[in-house]
């Protein structure tokens, strides 16, 4: 009995030195926690939307586009660079052995300009080494774009936001929000690293994993290669990560969309994943098409009878609308009109612009299109001066302006002298339009993009639907493309609000 009760104490003896031991252990790992979860903070971003983009300083860009099999997506790609109005920049292609004409396209898009040159890969290895050539060469305050041929460019301001974020000096390393080509939806809402990463490697902070990061050259020189490291490396990501170790605390997201996502499916070949993206946002397109993908919003101004009809002739034709929102203004004339119709069209939110204070309008407007963390990523916007006259399925329109990247589907307009894109459907270049088919933006049914409108109309100063038509019209950059159908789908009841001013 005395030999086991020695035992024991010998056995709680060692159990108490192995924890003594231990502590130390435990309190320089949970150290090293809160330390990179310090390291690792993202800068706080500064919504440009409301700004005016104008850098401190100039900073001249670098894109280094990774191309493989792109052909489908390269003239678009360079395209979204070539338009920037910021124009302190040069490109260029690496191809990493594409075998599907992506090299000759590129070629003869580039044609004689200097600034732009694409440099030919026969192995992911020699791609690899290749991009260390060329970041080497850079000066140590030139800002490298990490692009990918499958991508593009979401509008001609990103390389100004780009610019005013470095002008901040603290900010070494930077990357954006971007939407999904195959739904139009947002891809990283929360840029901040979460709990289980700060726990594990900076490598898989959000950074390392944006299909579009920007960085300084001279931190990228920082990093030491050794020789054979090409041959070694699966992917330009062993190249890029190191940074996010040498930067952590100096890197900054931009809330704005900066580029448009085109993630490769299963079966292509070096298709990419990108972290945060929910199964949701990845499905397929024919699966949004057997949703409802799109908004309507109506603006009223007493004329509650022209707005019954409206709506009822939506109901009627439209297929694929989720909520309707009708802006309204009136008197007290009107006032039992517009009460009635609120009990007649339940599923319909009305608005009226005066619960908003001195920018009433306006506020309702916006607040109507982003208010509701849920919209759909596509908006109607018309009067209700118009009548729909044929059934619609807004699944066709949405997929028609994917597949072409036009700005707007304009439900009233006819074929005119435009270039046939579909059966049935028609594009051309809005500025290079005539009559109708040059400002198209008045409100008769035009289908948006829903990001597309969040930066458009932010930027416009209007307190009337008149107002906006006409500011409007005055906006579109000469590059967008509209699409109609054949035969308009809509009359219009009055061309008193329909016309510009």
């Amino acid at each position: 009995m005395k030999r086991n009760a020695r035992e024991k104490s010998l056995a709680n003896r060692l159990f108490i030195l192995f924890i003594i031991l231990l502590l130390p252990t435990f309190f320089i790992r949970e150290y090293r926690i809160i330390k990179s979860k310090k390291e690792t903070r993202i800068l706080p971003a500064d919504n440009y939307t409301h700004i005016k983009l104008d850098p401190i300083e100039v900073k001249v860009f670098t894109f280094i586009v990774l191309t493989h099999d792109d052909e489908s997506t390269i003239e678009r790609n360079y395209d979204s660079i070539s338009t920037q109005k910021y124009d302190q920049y040069n490109v260029i292609y690496i191809d990493k052995g594409s075998t599907d004409g992506t090299v000759e396209l590129l070629k003869r898009k580039i044609g004689s300009n200097k600034e732009a040159q694409v440099i030919e890969c026969s192995e992911d290895h020699e791609a690899y080494k290749k991009y260390y050539e060329v970041v080497s060469k850079c000066p140590d305050n030139q800002v490298i774009v990490h692009l990918y041929g499958a991508d593009w460019l979401a509008h001609e301001d990103v390389l100004s936001l780009l610019a005013q974020s470095y002008s901040h000096p603290d900010v070494w390393l930077s990357y954006g929000q971007y939407l999904d080509y195959w739904n139009y939806q947002k891809g990283l809402n929360d840029p901040k690293p979460k709990k289980a990463l700060c726990k594990k490697r900076v490598q898989r902070a959000p950074w390392v994993v944006a299909p579009l990061k920007t960085y300084y050259a001279g931190l990228f020189k920082k990093l030491h290669i050794e020789a054979g490291f090409f041959l070694s490396i699966e992917d330009e990501n062993a190249l890029l990560n190191p940074m996010a170790e040498l930067g952590k605390a100096h890197v900054r997201f931009i809330p704005d969309v900066l580029f448009i996502h085109n993630e490769k499916r299963e079966g292509d070949r070096g298709g990419r994943r990108l972290a945060f993206m929910t199964e949701k946002l990845k499905g397929p397109i024919e699966k949004t098409f057997s949703e409802s993908i799109v908004d309507l919003m109506i603006f009223s101004e007493n004329s509650p009878e022209n707005l019954k009809e409206c709506l009822e002739s939506c109901k009627s034709y439209l297929r694929g609308i989720d909520t309707i929102h009708v802006i309204y203004d009136c008197t007290e004339a009107t006032y039992s009109s517009y009460e009635k119709l609120k009990k007649a069209f339940q599923h319909v939110h009305f608005i009226r612009p005066l619960d908003y204070g001195e920018t009433m309008f306006k506020q309702a407007v916006t607040q109507a299109l982003w208010g509701n963390e849920h919209g759909s990523p596509y908006v109607i916007l018309s009067t209700d001066q118009v009548r729909i006259q044929a059934p619609i399925q807004l699944s066709s329109c949405v997929g028609a302006m994917r597949k072409t990247g036009a700005y707007g589907f304009y439900l009233h307009l006819g074929k005119g002298n435009e270039n046939r894109f579909m059966k049935g459907v028609y594009s051309w270049n809005i500025r290079q339009g005539e009559g109708p088919f040059q400002q198209p933006d008045a409100l008769q049914m035009g289908l948006y993009r829903r990001l597309d409108l969040e930066k458009d109309l932010r930027e416009l100063t209007f307190n009337s639907t008149n107002d906006l038509i006409n500011a409007w019209a005055d906006h579109a950059p000469t590059y967008r493309v509209g699409l109609s159908f054949e035969e308009a789908k809509v009359s219009t009841f009055s061309s008193e609000m329909l016309t510009r001013s």
